[in-house]
């Protein structure tokens, strides 16, 4: 029995599209988290302004009161948790419409709101509120720190007075406005995954989804003479995924990024930073071959697309789990190239690549969940003989 499950509304917007949904206050303190955007001693983190305990304080008096209400929305991403890696129990929207929430895990960042949450934990806590009493959220799934906080910064300056360093800080991943030699690897991945979902050579034309998914890889219908065209991969599991090649920890990177900026800040300080393994591509990042990244991410996906998405008895493939561990394995092939001091290359990739046979696939038992990604990247890796 999941530990809710509400009916949504589903609005479409430009930015993205999200749910309408009430949950119960006792419930939502339960699952959420929040980041507190700090710009201090020229490092950023975070996505929202720090608690103000005050505010909170009268929030939570204001519950106890008989006219207590708040019939503006809290605003949530889902299904990343504090580290930005996705859950093994994912909220997901299922076919009557209905959010369903499987765990009390805490996997819902609060994008803006968190005041209000606050306000009520306490007032739950000294049983001041009534064990009803609902909250109207607006669920979007899977939006990337960036993005986290672009809508928090563009609500706050029409709402409220935001200190512009941080907002500045906040937009500072508006690509058009940052030069690339000053991007942090996030940021870079973002870029390319805008680019694979643009660029008329790119496998993934058309079925990245930036904010929302349009349809859940794990659950998605199968079969139609249209199916191989209606699929669609959420930004963060593009932007995890490229990430991964260049970058052990994003955040880390990004704010050593931040700190250095006043002084210089391109990408060959983070050269400075001391790591047990190096990404296969970091080299190529640090020294800002952005575009020899684009080539090998899109050469490898589009032999990809060949070998595995346009087959529909291994369609588990261009799901989520599936690109998962199809980057996974990118990130093998690419590390077991540089171990044996051969050049990296799109053709070198590939014949690791076409070592596979895609018929082995076919009746793959495969658990949608974590485990199914490990499962089908060492298979991959057993087929190619990768150790």
């Amino acid at each position: 029995m999941p530990f809710y499950e509400g009916q949504t509304i589903k609005v479409k917007q430009p930015f993205g599209d999200f749910y309408i949904i009430s949950i119960p206050a006792k419930l939502l303190v339960q699952v959420c988290y929040s980041f507190a955007a700090r710009y201090g001693n020229d490092v950023l983190s975070g996505v929202q302004r720090g608690i103000n305990e005050n505010r909170v304080k009268a929030i939570a008096q204001f519950c106890a009161t008989s006219d207590a209400m708040f019939p503006t929305s809290v605003i949530l991403s889902v299904n990343l948790d504090e580290n930005g890696e996705s859950p093994l129990h994912p909220w997901y929207i299922n076919d009557d419409s209905k959010l369903v929430i499987p765990t009390s895990d805490e996997i819902a960042s609060i994008v803006d709101g968190q005041h209000r949450v606050e306000g009520l934990k306490k007032a739950l806590e000294k049983n001041e509120l009534s064990a009803d009493f609902d909250i109207v959220c607006a669920i979007y799934f899977e939006l990337p720190a960036p993005k986290q906080a672009e809508v928090f910064a563009t609500i706050n300056f029409n709402q409220q007075k935001v200190d512009k360093s941080l907002a500045y800080q906040l937009f500072g991943y508006d690509l058009d406005s940052v030069e690339s030699k000053y991007w942090s690897p996030d940021t870079l991945a973002i870029y390319l995954t805008r680019l694979l979902d643009k660029e008329d050579d790119s496998p993934f034309k058309g079925h990245v989804d930036f904010g929302m998914k349009k349809m859940d890889l794990a659950i998605q219908d199968e079969g139609g003479e249209d199916s191989f065209d209606k699929w669609y991969v959420s930004t963060s599991t593009m932007v995890q995924g490229i990430s991964s090649l260049i970058t052990t920890n994003p955040s880390k990177d990004r704010y050593y990024l931040h700190k250095k900026r006043i002084i210089r800040r391109s990408r060959e300080i983070l050269s400075d930073i001391e790591m047990k393994t190096t990404p296969p591509l970091r080299s190529y990042y640090i020294e800002n071959k952005d575009g020899q990244v684009y080539d090998l991410v899109r050469d490898y996906f589009t032999c990809c697309d060949e070998m595995f998405w346009r087959r529909s008895d291994i369609s588990f493939m261009r799901k989520t789990i599936g690109i998962q561990a199809l980057f996974d394995f990118l990130k093998y092939i690419l590390n077991y190239i540089n171990k044996h001091d051969q050049k990296i290359s799109s053709e070198q990739v590939e014949l690791y690549l076409k070592r596979i046979e895609p018929d082995k696939l076919i009746g793959f038992n495969i658990n949608y969940s974590g485990v199914g990604r490990t499962q089908i990247r060492d298979f991959l890796k057993s087929e190619c003989g990768i150790n």
